[in-house]
């Protein structure tokens, strides 16, 4: 199966290796296990769980910028997600959550735990179930207690409807070169399946690097969170040799766009020329561990200002065997896929442009 690209010039495959849902806290709670009875009941009578159980605020009214825009519409269900994807000609759909993003928000272990596991069950069930196999699910994981994670990998982790698992990369604590997190790449790599982190603003108040001291405007709090994590995240799973300690896992870095990689990697390869001694546990440089094992999605593009042949030179510098195309829909500040393919088309052969629009994605997920 694959999609027509300008105006029907190229028959491409394209994977959206972001497709949000918008999944409300009523629609995981008849999914959280019994076992978890005492707090999925607290959580149902909770008045506003969006702020006592989550703890999600924002420097500024996010509704202010989203109600205008048509396309920030609720999707939290195959049939929305499919009629987004026909409607821009996306073949397959790699589903992220929305609202569960912010579970580095909750302060109850217990309710993150419970949480996590309910999700998990409603989207498999009532989404990728659904989904005429154009939808595949990322499982959701309590960072708070990688145990518990490491269970629920167990638990889905070789459903074919599974094809990784992902962590909130925002307010993450500690970052996720620590070894508590061991239990989770032990089950990831035992099931064969990519550790995802995934940025999010509503996090942002509450840990290093993103907090959200006198950001006062949601310009300042999105412009810097996504990179800001990305690269914090990005220089801990390498310099505590994650990659190195598990050399068959992938790791996936999302909706942080391509600009912020080749800096960060070539600050990692200097420091470790000149510090290496501080990074005995590495065998190679950093940039070798992200050629083979980590790879980045594509949105926000931005707009590189009268040249949007710059993407494309930033691709190339990331390295474009790592990169996958993202849309972020149904945000509002989500990339069609023909915004990225005439930006990459011009630059590179077509073999490199399928890989970016889609061919990566399945090497990487095994899908």
């Amino acid at each position: 199966m694959s999609t027509q690209i300008r105006d029907g010039d190229t028959d491409i495959e394209i994977v959206d290796c972001d497709a949000h849902l918008t999944e409300s806290v009523e629609d995981v709670l008849p999914y959280i296990d019994d076992t978890h009875s005492g707090i999925r009941r607290i959580i149902e009578e909770t008045e506003n769980p969006r702020q006592d159980i989550y703890s999600i605020t924002h420097s500024m009214p996010t509704s202010l910028h989203s109600d205008r825009n048509a396309w920030n519409t609720e999707e939290n269900s195959a049939e929305a997600k499919l009629e987004r994807m026909d409607e821009f000609g996306i073949n397959l759909g790699i589903v992220s959550p929305g609202t569960n993003l912010a579970l580095p928000t909750v302060n109850n272990t217990r309710a993150s735990v419970a949480l996590s596991n309910g999700y998990n069950s409603w989207v498999l069930d009532t989404v990728v179930d659904e989904g005429e196999d154009r939808l595949k699910a990322l499982l959701v994981l309590p960072h708070q207690r990688p145990d518990k994670a490491a269970e629920e990998i167990d638990r889905h982790g070789d459903e074919s409807g599974v094809v990784g698992v992902t962590m909130s990369a925002t307010g993450l604590v500690p970052p996720p070169g620590h070894t508590r997190y061991d239990p989770i790449y032990e089950a990831a790599q035992r099931h064969d399946l990519p550790v995802f982190f995934h940025s999010a603003s509503i996090n942002t108040s509450h840990a290093f690097p993103v907090q959200r001291m006198y950001n006062e405007t949601y310009t300042e709090e999105h412009v810097t969170v996504h990179p800001f994590s990305h690269m914090q995240n990005l220089t801990s799973l390498i310099v505590q040799g994650i990659p190195e300690r598990y050399p068959d896992l992938q790791f996936v870095f999302q909706e942080a766009g391509v600009g912020w990689i080749p800096y960060t990697v070539w600050r990692l390869d200097d420091h470790y020329l000149e510090l290496e001694y501080e990074m005995p546990i590495l065998s190679k440089r950093p940039s070798a561990y992200v050629d083979d094992q980590i790879s980045f999605t594509t949105q926000p593009l931005g707009l590189p200002t009268g040249n949007p042949e710059h993407t494309a030179w930033a691709i190339e510098m990331a390295g474009p065997d790592n990169v996958m195309f993202s849309s972020d829909l149904p945000h509002s500040d989500f990339d069609p896929p023909e915004e990225l393919y005439d930006r990459i088309e011009p630059h590179f052969d077509d073999g490199t442009v399928r890989n970016i629009m889609g061919g990566t994605a399945r090497r990487v997920l095994g899908w």
